[in-house]
């Protein structure tokens, strides 16, 4: 998507998905991994 775009036109259902496909996305910032599975260490790792 390229910056700026107006999401003011995108049902809630579009934008979940756009979410999940962007959480679901290796970084190379982040050696590789999703931030999701971040996410989830930083979640377990202070239970």
């Amino acid at each position: 998507m390229p910056k700026g775009m107006n999401l003011s036109g995108l049902s809630q259902l579009q934008l979940n998905a756009i979410a999940r496909q962007l959480n679901e996305r290796p970084r190379k910032t982040l050696g590789f991994h999703t931030p999701a599975e971040m996410f989830s260490e930083c979640v377990a790792s202070t239970g």
